[in-house]
Parts: C-alpha cells; structure tokens; sequence
C-alpha cells in the first residue's frame, strides 16, 4: 500500500468527458466500460506511485509526491485510452488537469485551495487533453521527460478561482497535439463578473440551488434585501458553466423601471438583434427555442408581473432553456421553483456561555461570523478574532440576523471602533432587537434601519454627496463626481477625502478599470437608497442636467478619438460609461433637450456600432426625432438622422436606413452643407449597391469622390474608391476593384481609423480571391479578423467566418469550408444579420459551388458541426494557421 503524500503534493484529477449521454445511450454496457476504464486508471497510478484518495463517479483524484510521475502517468494513460477497444462505445475520451502546491491531509482526504485549483484546471481541459499549471510545468522543465513538451496557453480566468491560472498542455508522441482553447471564463460564453471579494460558507444552499435547478427550468431565488441572492446566483452560475453549450448570462434589471424594456435588455445581454418583422419578444422566443442556455433575471421584483409573462412566453417554447431568477418575490409562473435564501448562519449568544480558550474558534465555525472577519481585514488588516472579542462579533452578527449586506456594513467600522462598540451602538440603534421576540421583524426592516444607521451617522456634507452619488449609474469616476456632485455644500477640492470615508464606511465600493483607474461603485440596496434621498432632496432634476452636460461634453470630446489611431483605448474608456452615456440620453428626452441628445449619441455612434445595444439607442434616437422639440431643420437633426441611418445599417435594415440617410441628405442640401450631404449619399451607394442598382450606386460613388477630391476630404475619398471597387468587382473587372480597395485601404492607413479599415480589409479579401490571390486574401482576412477581436465586436463573427469559408472553398479545403459555413449560419441566427439582396444572389453561388464538390452526406455532417460551435471556438477555427 502506498502512503498519502504530506506536504507540498502534485494532484492529478481525471474525469470522462461525456459520460451522463454514454450512459443513455448505451445503459446496458456502461458498466462494464467502467470497470474496465477503472482497472486501467488504477494499474497505471500504481506503476507511477500514485495515491488514488477520492473517486466520484468516473472521475478520479490521485496525489503524486513529484509532478515527473504524474506527468508520466498522464501521458501512459491518455495512450492506452486512446488505444483500448471499447466496443460498441468506440472512444473514451478523458481530460486531465495537474497542479502542485500544499493540502492538508485529513481521514484519507485532501483539503485547501490547490485542490479546488486542481479541480478548476482539470474542468478547463478537453477530453484525451492533459493541461498542466505553471507551477507544475516549471518544476518538470529542466528534467528529462521523454521528449515531451509544454505548449503555453496562456492566462485563463478559471471559475471560482480570483487568481488566472497560466496553463500549459503536455505535447507527446501518441497523445493528440491539438485542441480548442481550454473551457475558462474567457472561452465558455458567459459574462459573469470577476469577484473580488471571497466567497464565504453557503455550501447546503449552493448544493441545493444546484439540485433544484437540475429539476426545473424556472428557479427563483427569493429573500429580502441584502441576504446574498445575487452572488448565490453567481456561484451557483459560474459552477454549472459548462453545462450550458450556449452560455450562461447574467441580465441586470436593477436599473431599468419601464417593464417593456426587459426584452431589451435581454436581447443587449445575449448579444440577439431583432429579425425583421418580428418584435424583439418574438425574436428572443425564437432564439432561446434551439439554445441550451443559463439566464439570471436579478433583481426582479420592481418588474414583476410582465417579466413573469415574458419568461412563462421563453419557457413554454425552449425546452433547453433555464432561467435563474433572483427576486424578493416568487414571480409566480406555472413549473416554477421557488427557494428561498436564508441569512447566513449565526449563534444565539444569549444563550451560550462563552469560557475556555477555544471560544474564537468555535465562533468563527458560524458562516455570518467568518463573513465579518474576511471583510473587516479588508479595511483593517491587523484586526484578529480574540477569545476577548468573539462573542461581540457574534452578538453584532445576531442582531443583523445574518443579513450578509448588513454585516459587511457593520463590519466596516472596525477601521474606527472595536467589536464591542459597535454591538453596543447596535443596541441603541436597534431597539427592536432586544429582547427574545426577533422572530417576527423583517429582514427588509433591519436592512433598511441600518443603512439609515450609516446614513444618520454621516456628516451633513457626506450625505450630500452620497444621495448625489446615486445619478450615476453602474460606476462613475472621480472627475465626473468632481464635476457632476460639486457647490451647494460640497467643495471640489473635499471631494476625495469624502469619497474615501463613504468608501470606510462601506456605503461606496472601489473596483479598477482594465487601465487600473479607481471607479466608485455602490451595491444595488444602496444604489436605491441613494437615489431616493437624492429624488426626496429636491434637486434631482439639478444633479440630472448635470449628468447629462458633463457626459454630453465628454462624449463630444471623445468622438473623433473613437475613429483615430488610439481608438481601441478610448473605446475602452468610455465603454465603462456606456450606462451613464445612456442614462444621460434618456433624460435628454424626459427634461426634453432633445437637441443636446441629438447632439449626445451622435456623438458615440461609433461606440455603439462596435460594442454597444444599438437596437436600444436606435429607438432612443427614434424617439428623439420623432419629439416635437426635435423637428426644427437644424444640423443637429441632420446629424441625428444620419446616424440613425448608419445603426439601421448596422442592423441590415436596408429600408430604414435609405429614409434616414434621403432625409439626412436632404436636410444637409437645405443648410448648404454639401460637403456632409456628400457623405450621406456615398452611405446611399452602398446600399443602391446592397439592392443591385449598380448604376446609381456607381454614380453616387463617383460623385462623392469628386467632392471629397475637391475639398480634399480623405475620408470620403476612402469610402467612395472602396465602394467603386466593389462595384468594379460586380461587374467583372476583379483587378480594378482590388486596386481601388487597396489605395481606400492605404487611405485609412495613414488616418490609424482600424475600425473602417476592417470594412476595407474584408472588401480586399474578397477582391483579392477574385484574383486568384489566396495568399493574400488570408493575410486581409486574418487581419480583419484580429481587428474584431480586439474591438471585442461580436456581430462581425458570421461574416469572419464565412470570408474564410470562401477562403477554404478556393483552397479545395471542402470540409473546413462546410464547418464555417455551418457555424456562420448559426452565428447568423444569433446575432440577427441578414443578407442584402447582392449579398444573397452571390452567397447561393457559393453553396452551389460547394454543394457540387462534396457528397452531401458528408457536407451536412460538417455542416452540422459548425453550427454547434459558440462563437470563440467559430472565430478559432476560421484564423487557425493552417488556414493558409
């Protein structure tokens, strides 16, 4: 019998990828396969001195005492699986993950964070892949390991873990050399927030959450403010993540208040556009009726009844859809689970006697307890449970009924007064309670005292900027404070160090952009509250106008930024604002100044286009034209109209987009304004073009290249020689077409606006496989490709992978080409693009060529394959280097 290793162990876990539909499909043989898959796994981990201490299922954990063995009995093991017949079954495929670092050893059990590591990497790995930490690799690399060798990854975000993990794959002969990226945060489809704060207790909920959830199809999480449902979500969510093939979703309805907006909302966060003809509802039905998909619906309760009559609508047509609802009340749907969130677990300290010299210890076993002291180190990192102190922070977690919200409240004034003042200011505070009839006071009740409590014990010039505070929404930045929340009270240069006291007192939370800048956040219980105070104070509509000129100004600062040669940067910028951008635009309508919204998403229309929800800022713009104050013939309307042509465009919505850019330009001729009436009509041509009226699309080309020649324009030049290209391909003369995208392409070059060169990018590989140039329309294509994925654009895909897929069909590559075409028609569904009717006539050539050159049995089957991919791996495959 081999010994447990102590100390610093290498673990190695296994699991069968696909083992629950083996078992469906072939229950009878299972067993056996089992069995024989078992007897394997444990011949080799004795051979290579591994210790199997846990098996669940077909999966198991084995420790090691050198990474060198569990290497070794990795790669042996992955051979013979690959190998071994196993029948009728064919293959068994089965993904490993090692890591290294300390665990302790309890009743022939391992316990820490390296395994819950270990766990996270293995789930990371694809089935007969072996994925190694960076810790592990180094301790191997300078060993002679047999010729293998460790492909870097790169840094993953792995679920439940705060810190990346760098992966590394074993390369070896006889173990398969390629896969798609490994399953992480990044990779599986989701937009699940990093945490940054640790996760404490809960484990019965998050078991029964999960097990409830593997029942139904609508779980909601019910409980009053503050308990936690939220993050329970979240956890629950980022553990199942893999289970879900087309994603798992977090929608946050919190800061909308017009129900009908909910579908919006939605289709925003899921990145669905809406297909002609049909509502957005209808198109979510659609959607969500082929897709095996997690949606979290948090904070519900404001919108209840029509959300529950737009889920019961998704529900009742997609059998493979579940929806995890997070709510302080049931929303009441026929099939719907409820379960209900209970505090965190405390100790009734009346009725303890607290002697001996473990009474810290024993305290800090109760979950509401650990909650306290994680988040009171934050602020005061040399705070310590005592056997002195314990039992007021127990008594402190009592009275707030193990509300998770209100202990991390009280939990931050540890920076100022020690646990024993602050049960004491408790009492005084909360004279409900005292005395043993608890059981009946709300939790809503004591989560709403206490954070009157922090705002009672504000000064008067604190409270002032915290109700202010609540105009922003999602985030905001010191300058905008500074700006947006100054005078009547508040000084700028005090603007800081109030910040800095509502941040100890936990009424403001810190979190960083990707440039490390601080952004000043509230929770959503408090986010409210703030705003209530702010409506009650009777300046909400002052501190609303100013929100909306400072992020006015700030959008037009930022406007030509977004289209020159440091654009991805300050599309970086103001994406961390879009929500008050948009909020900004809402009150320009609801105060009705209207020419300054006209002004506002004019002016981030290239945001929008790239990475926004254009279908919401679409029927904001809408709204705004349609307004009575917004009908003068002013250039601001002219303006107005052209982008909202260009989000129509966007959108494929050829028709609406052709009455936009008409009025625009008619509008533009009427103020004189030839030079912008002659961009409006080059957008026009491409879409005479998109109808096939190549002769008008050709003469407007042509006339806007006159006029940006003569007002030496170089961004109408650009746009109207890759638009003659075009049509110059259409009509046969592929060499010409390729010459003009080109000197468009040299154009934007030279003005750094990558955006618009993606658009010519894509044009020049088109051009350059009319030619017969392969070469070098993969190189276009390929830098196009990395252009959307920088921008972090989503929409684009299908139309990424389709350009290769015509790439592959020239390169006689069939299969490959029927796969993209697959994945681009499915991609093509979910983000709601539709072909122009030029776009259609040559895309049914394509298919024709290729049905022609392939047995359709054989085409479908690849076909199919594509389809199922998400859209990382779609974007993987399309600009993998043997694409050339």
């Amino acid at each position: 019998m081999l010994e447990a290793p102590i100390g610093t162990i290498t673990f190695l876990f296994t699991d069968i990828v696909g083992s629950t539909k083996l078992w469906e499909r072939h229950p009878t043989r299972m067993g056996a396969v089992i069995a024989q898959h078992d007897a394997l796994m444990r011949a080799i981990f004795a051979t290579w001195n591994g210790y199997v201490f846990k098996t669940v299922g077909d999966s198991f954990c084995v420790a090691f005492e050198t990474v060198r063995d569990a290497v070794f009995a990795a790669r042996e093991l992955q051979r013979i699986l690959e190998a071994e017949d196993w029948g009728e079954i064919e293959v068994l495929k089965v993904r490993m993950g090692i890591h290294t670092g300390a665990a302790e050893l309890r009743d022939n059990d391992y316990f820490g964070g390296t395994l819950n590591r270990v766990a996270r990497i293995e789930s990371a790995a694809h089935g007969g892949q072996i994925i190694l930490s960076q810790i592990a690799m180094e301790l191997v690399s300078d060993e002679d390991m047999d010729g293998m060798r460790f492909k870097s990854l790169g840094e993953h975000r792995l679920r439940n873990l705060e810190r990346p993990e760098h992966l590394f794959q074993v390369l070896s002969e006889g173990l398969v050399p390629d896969f798609p990226p490994p399953r992480s945060m990044e990779v599986l489809p989701n937009n699940l927030p990093v945490q940054t704060t640790s996760f404490i207790g809960r484990e019965q909920e998050l078991e029964g959450i999960r097990r409830a959830l593997e029942g139904t199809h609508l779980l909601t999480l019910t409980g009053t403010g503050g308990t936690g449902k939220t993050r329970l979500a979240l956890e629950v969510a980022a553990s199942m993540i893999t289970e879900f093939r087309d994603g798992v979703w977090l929608v946050e309805l919190a800061p909308i208040t017009d129900a009908s907006r909910i579908p919006e909302v939605v289709a925003s966060t899921i990145g669905v556009r809406e297909e002609p003809g049909l509502t957005l509802q209808e198109t979510l039905v659609s959607f969500f009726r082929s897709k095996d998909i997690l949606v979290i619906l948090d904070n519900c309760e404001h919108l209840l009844p029509q959300c529950a009559i737009w889920a019961a609508e998704w529900l009742r047509n997609s059998p493979q859809l579940k929806i995890l609802a997070a709510s302080r009340h049931s929303l009441g749907v026929s099939g719907e689970t409820t379960f209900p969130v209970p505090p965190l677990k405390i100790l009734d300290v009346r009725l303890h006697d607290f002697v001996g010299d473990d009474i810290a210890e024993r305290l800090s076993q109760y979950d509401a307890v650990k909650l306290f002291i994680a988040r009171a180190v934050t602020v005061n990192p040399g705070f310590q449970v005592t056997n002195a102190n314990a039992p007021a922070v127990a008594e402190i977690c009592m009275r707030l009924d193990g509300i998770p919200l209100a202990i991390e409240l009280a939990a931050a004034r540890i920076r100022l007064l020690s646990p024993e003042q602050i049960a004491d200011r408790l009492g005084d505070q909360f004279r409900l309670l005292r005395g043993g009839n608890r059981g009946g006071l709300p939790h809503q009740q004591t989560l709403q005292a206490l954070i009157d409590w922090s705002y009672d014990l504000l000064s008067e010039t604190e409270r002032i900027l915290f109700r202010r505070l609540g105009v922003f929404v999602v985030g905001r930045n010191l300058e905008a404070v500074e700006v947006i929340c100054v005078g009547g009270g508040v000084d700028e240069l005090d603007v800081l160090d109030l910040l800095q006291q509502l941040v100890d007192k936990s009424l403001v939370n810190v979190e960083y952009d990707a440039g490390q800048n601080p952004r000043y956040t509230l929770t959503e219980s408090v986010w409210q509250y703030a705003r209530q105070k702010l409506d009650a104070s009777g300046e909400g509509d002052v501190i609303r106008n100013r929100h909306l000129d400072y992020f006015l100004e700030l959008s037009e600062k930022y406007a030509p930024l977004l289209e020159g040669p440091n654009q991805k940067e300050y599309l970086d910028r103001v994406t961390y604002d879009r929500f008050n951008f948009r909020f900004a635009g809402e009150w320009s309508l609801k105060s009705e100044r209207i020419e300054d919204g006209f002004r506002l998403l004019a002016a981030l229309h290239r945001l929008v286009e790239v990475r926004g929800n254009i279908e919401l800022i679409q029927k904001l713009m809408e709204s705004l034209l349609a307004h009575p104050a917004g009908q003068l013939p002013t250039l601001y309307r002219a303006r107005a109209l052209e982008v909202a042509g260009r989000l129509s465009w966007a959108q494929d919505h050829y028709a609406t987009a052709r009455k936009y850019y008409i009025e625009a330009k008619e509008l533009y001729e009427s103020l004189k304004e030839v030079k912008l009436a002659a961009v409006t009509d080059v957008f026009l041509a491409f879409i005479d073009r998109g109808d096939e009226d190549f002769d008008t699309a050709e003469t407007r080309f042509k006339q806007s290249l006159e006029v940006g020649e003569k007002f030496h324009m170089d961004k109408l030049r650009a746009i109207a020689l890759s638009g003659l290209g075009g049509i110059a391909n259409d009509r046969g003369d592929a060499k010409a077409g390729l010459q003009m995208k080109e000197e468009s392409l040299a154009i934007y070059r030279k003005l750094g606006d990558q955006w618009i060169m993606g658009y010519i990018l894509w044009g020049v590989a088109r051009s350059s496989l009319a030619v017969g140039n392969v070469e070098h329309a993969v190189e276009a294509a390929t830098e196009w490709a990395l252009i959307t994925q920088n921008f972090g654009n989503k929409w684009s895909i299908p139309h990424v992978a389709e350009i290769f897929a015509v790439i592959a069909l020239a390169q006689k590559k069939f299969e490959r080409a029927s796969t993209l075409f697959g994945a681009a028609e499915a991609l093509r569904t979910r983000y709601v693009t539709v072909f122009s009717p030029s776009e259609s006539t040559e895309y049914d050539a394509i298919i024709a060529q290729l049905r022609a050159s392939m047995e359709p049995e054989k085409l479908n089957e690849a076909w199919q394959s594509g389809r199922e991919l998400s859209p990382a791996a779609t974007f993987e495959l399309a600009v993998q280097n043997d694409a050339k």
